[in-house]
Order: structure tokens, then C-alpha cells, then sequence
């Protein structure tokens, strides 16, 4: 179907949407379920409009009155997410913006633009969850022009939810659906057919082993949290997930679980971000299944856990297109509650650049070579990895051959931690194994006479960093006063500026990393390195 089509269907059920019984209460008094957060509101108070990677600074101006920069950008504020931000404030100022937009929105475009079927479904239960709160004080004919909408949407989503032409945007629809057809008096019999439709979809969004193409941690939690939404919300009406629904929350809940640091985000990977803490719990504690621990491995990120000191390194398929994240091999590390080793995040909040930089390899704590990501010249790159232990450590060992084509090398990676979680140490190799790789090796030695490479270890914003006088060891103290000390056995440390990325700021945070730089001779170079508390 063409763009034109898809617009012009979704008009033509805006209007028939309306010709219906119309919704007047609510069957119970709805839970907020999402959560936002309080520095985003505050940025909307003072005219900060950060959307879609645009930043819009504009104080005492609607948000329907700014300039959209892009078509993302517009969706965005369609999909009232901003909605959970100023509530999360709870000031006089962000409740009254909240409904003077919405009525904004109503005035604008209750009959029009906006109305695309999973931006449909993420509004109106931001619309229901905060109803409290938008109703306070209101005239009784905004409340009737509040359910009145309300119902409107409901039409809609049961008429073009499947006019979605992925499985994750008709789940968001359908989501909504669900949601309102449980809660709103008069609709209750769109409920029954919901179920079964999200029934259907629920294991389209995810493989066998519950995981996402895409392999984004925060992508597969944003599918979790619609299917415990739909089924939490249908059981208050007596209806119940359905076979598939059920089996997809079990296949993704551990896996959540396995993809989380000590402070209950989720890891910097492949786009994604590290979520809502308190949200993330909140889900999680919805489900009432025995087996929910924490994996080895959950979606080919590997995990070591021992006495509070959590590692997750990416062991996964990498994709090489253009749009794709490199992380091969590359870690994150927290210390109890607390980040110490990180990645740089999801840059596509703050725009192309750094959209473009968060997905080299460097923008992660791994390896590279010529401070350079593998080519583009492969579909995708399959590390392998191994799991084993002895009487004192849990061990990882890896290797990926992304850089094979261009340098002639494969990178090995063995990564112990101690039974008691206060040692963490790492050997990193590059290695020209077979004899075309020495070829290219040779090829790359006769231009150059040396083949850099270096490790990256991108240091969490709150942690001090602090290097020895004889630069040989690098002191790291957290936020509570924990000490680990990082060192190499070869290898040259240097203190470097990186960035990390959180949705809270306007700005990626300044922060520092550790780069170990070494070069290999003889077809192969090493860095060792130990990291102790």
C-alpha cells in the first residue's frame, strides 16, 4: 500500500470511528503504568524540546507551536510520551501544560494528522493512565470531550491496527486496544477479539528464544512491558493472555532479567538505551513465573555475576550495514548498585553525529584496530565464545574475525572474574592465524611497519578517574567511595575524553576512558590487563 493509501484509510476511519455508542466512566479507576521522568519534565517546562535527536529551545511556547523538524520528531509528540514526563514533575506548571497541550492536541488534531494506528495506541494509554490528573478541576464538557475521544480512538485502533506494517507497531496498537477495551465502559466487546489478536502477534516480535532481531535490550523490554500491559489490564476485565501471549512473556522475562547491571538498567547495546529503572521493576514484578533468574547467556550477551559485580559482554551476530551498531566482544562491568565500566549509549538521541559515533566500536569498551570498526564487507560477523570456570574464576573466551579482510588479524579475548567479584582481568590478542590473513598482515607491515591496536575502557561519569605518577596504574572511585585500581602488564595507558549518553540530559555527560594502546609484530600483539577492588 502506497503512503497516500495509508493516510487516506486511516482519515476515512477517523470519521466512521465516530459513529458509534459513546464511552461516558471508566469500568475501574486506571493504574499509571508508565512512568517518566522528572528531569524531562522539568526540560519541558523551561522550552526544552528534545525529540527524535532534535533539540528544540524555545521557552514559553506550546508544544504545537514549535517547528517539527522531522517527520520522527512529530510522531514523537503524537505518541504523548512527553505526557508521563510532565506528571513525573508534579508541579502546578508541567499539570497545567499537560492539559493545555492535550486540549491543544484536540483542537488541532482530534480529526486529522496524529492518527496513525501504534501512535494511537501509545496516546490514549498515556491519556487513560494519567486520567486522574488531566480530569482534576476540568469543566463537564472537556471530561464528556475527554471520554468522547477516548472512544473515538478505540474505533480507530479496531479498525486499522492491522494496516501496520511491522509486528512491533500493530503490538503497540493492539496494546492500546486492549488497554482501552478493558477500562472503558461501552467497549468491552472489542476485548475478546483483542486478545486473540495480540495473542497472534506476541511471538511474532520475538524468536524462539525470546530475543529481537535487532538484538537492542531496550527494544525487547519496550515488547515486554506491551504484553504485561495488555494482559494486566485484560485480567482486571476477567480476560486472560491467551497461549502465545503467556509463552512469549515467558521467553522474554529472563532474558530481561540476564540484560540488566547491578543498578537494574539495562546495558548500553546495539541502539539501546538503559531504560526506566523503576518501570522496569514494576514490570518484572508483574510476572509470577519461577523461572526468571538471570542467564549465562540471553540473546548471545553473556553474563557473570559474583558477589554484586555484574559483566555483560556482547557475544552476538553483528550486522554490517550501514544502520548497525559494532560491539563485538565489548563489556559493560557495575559494582553493586553503581556503573564502573560502560559504553558510550545510544547516540541517536542527540542526532547523526552522534548517532554515527555511538556505532563504531570505539564508542564501546573493546578492542580495535587502527582505531577503526571491521569493514562493511560482510553481511554479518559471528563471534564465538565459551563459557567455562575453575576453582577461583568464572572465564570467559572469544574471538570475532571482523578485521581479517583489512588487517589480516582476529582479535581473542579471555576475560576472568574472581569467585569473589574483586578481580576482573583480560587478555586481548590480535592474531594473524592462516596464511592469506599474514599476506594482507604483511601488506598493511610493509606500508606502515606497525599495526596499532588498542583497548578501550569508557568509565562511568560519576566515577573519578586518576592516574598514577608513573602512569601505570589508573585509580577509579566511585560515587560510595568503592576503589578499584585498573592496570596493564603491557601496553600503554592513557586517559582519554569520552561521552555518555542518558535520555534524562539534553547532553551527552562529559566523561573519561581508559585506551591501552599497544601494536603487533610477528603476526600478533597482546594486551593484559586486571582490574581490582
Amino acid at each position: 500500500m502506497s503512503v497516500f493509501g495509508y493516510k487516506f484509510r486511516n482519515s476515512i476511519a477517523i470519521l466512521r470511528s465516530k459513529i458509534s455508542f459513546p464511552t461516558k466512566s471508566f469500568v475501574y479507576l486506571p493504574d499509571p503504568f508508565t512512568i517518566g521522568s522528572h528531569k524531562r519534565g522539568e526540560q519541558l517546562k523551561n522550552g526544552y524540546f528534545l525529540f527524535a535527536g532534535h533539540l528544540i529551545e524555545s521557552p514559553n511556547t506550546s508544544i504545537w507551536d514549535i517547528s517539527f523538524p522531522s517527520a520522527e520528531f512529530e510522531n514523537e509528540l503524537h505518541g504523548f510520551g512527553w505526557l508521563d514526563d510532565l506528571v513525573a514533575d508534579g508541579s502546578n506548571q508541567a499539570r497545567n501544560l499537560a492539559r493545555q497541550w492535550l486540549w491543544e492536541w484536540v483542537d488541532r488534531y482530534g480529526s486529522s494528522n496524529g492518527w496513525l494506528p501504534h501512535l494511537t495506541g501509545r496516546r490514549i494509554i498515556r491519556l487513560i493512565n494519567h486520567s486522574q490528573m488531566i480530569l482534576a478541576r476540568e469543566t463537564i464538557n472537556h471530561k464528556k470531550l475527554y471520554f468522547k475521544l477516548l472512544g473515538h480512538q478505540t474505533n480507530f485502533l479496531y479498525s486499522r491496527y492491522k494496516s501496520e506494517t511491522t509486528s512491533l507497531k500493530r503490538l503497540e496498537a493492539l496494546t492500546g486496544l486492549v488497554y482501552c477495551s478493558s477500562i472503558l465502559k461501552g467497549k468491552k466487546y472489542f476485548l475478546k477479539s483483542a486478545m486473540r489478536k495480540i495473542n497472534r502477534e506476541a511471538l511474532r516480535c520475538v524468536d524462539v528464544n525470546g530475543s529481537v532481531k535487532s538484538r537492542n535490550p531496550e527494544e525487547l523490554l519496550y515488547i515486554l512491558t506491551m504484553l504485561i500491559w495488555s494482559a494486566s489490564a485484560a485480567a482486571k476485565a476477567k480476560r486472560y493472555p491467551l497461549k502465545k501471549h503467556q509463552k512469549a512473556i515467558e521467553k522474554i522475562a529472563p532474558n530481561i532479567r540476564s540484560l540488566r547491571l547491578g543498578n537494574g538498567g539495562m546495558v548500553h547495546f546495539h541502539k539501546g538505551g538503559r531504560g526506566n529503572v523503576r518501570s522496569i521493576d514494576q514490570i518484572l514484578s508483574e510476572i509470577k513465573l519461577s523461572n526468571v533468574k538471570p542467564q549465562t547467556n540471553a540473546m548471545d550477551y553473556y553474563r557473570i555475576f559474583k558477589n554484586r559485580t555484574v559483566l555483560i559482554l556482547d557475544g552476538g551476530e553483528q550486522f554490517m550495514n550501514s544502520n548497525s551498531s559494532f560491539s563485538a566482544l565489548s563489556f559493560e562491568l557495575s559494582t553493586g548498585y553503581e556503573e564502573l565500566i560502560v559504553n558510550m549509549g545510544p547516540g541517536n538521541i542527540f542526532g547523526n553525529d552522534w548517532n554515527s559515533a555511538s556505532r563504531k566500536l570505539i564508542a564501546h569498551s573493546g578492542v580495535s584496530v587502527a582505531n577503526t570498526s571491521p569493514s562493511d564487507k560482510r553481511i554479518s560477523i559471528i563471534p564465538e565464545v565459551i563459557c567455562t570456570n575453575d576453582l577461583d574464576n568464572e572465564i570467559i573466551e572469544c574471538t570475532h574475525d571482523g578485521y581479517s579482510e583489512t588487517y589480516g588479524v582476529v582479535h581473542h579475548r579471555k576475560i576472568k572474574m574472581s569467585s569473589n567479584g574483586n578481580i576482573v582481568s583480560g587478555v586481548d590478542t590480535i592474531l594473524a592465524e592462516s596464511n592469506i590473513q599474514r599476506k594482507i598482515f604483511d601488506q598493511w607491515m610493509s606500508k606502515t611497519n606497525t599495526m596499532p591496536f588498542s583497548a578501550q575502557f569508557h568509565i562511568a561519569p560519576d566515577v573519578a578517574v586518576e592516574l598514577n605518577e608513573d602512569k601505570t596504574k589508573v585509580i577509579l572511585k566511585t560515587l560510595k567511595g568503592i576503589i578499584w585500581v585498573f592496570e596493564v602488564l603491557n601496553g600503554e595507558i592513557s586517559i582519554q575524553d569520552s561521552a555518555f549518553i542518558e535520555f534524562s540530559n539534553l547532553n551527552p555527560r562529559a566523561a573519561k576512558q581508559i585506551v591501552v594502546t599497544s601494536s603487533a609484530i610477528d603476526y600478533q600483539g597482546c594486551i593484559e590487563w586486571i582490574l581490582s577492588k
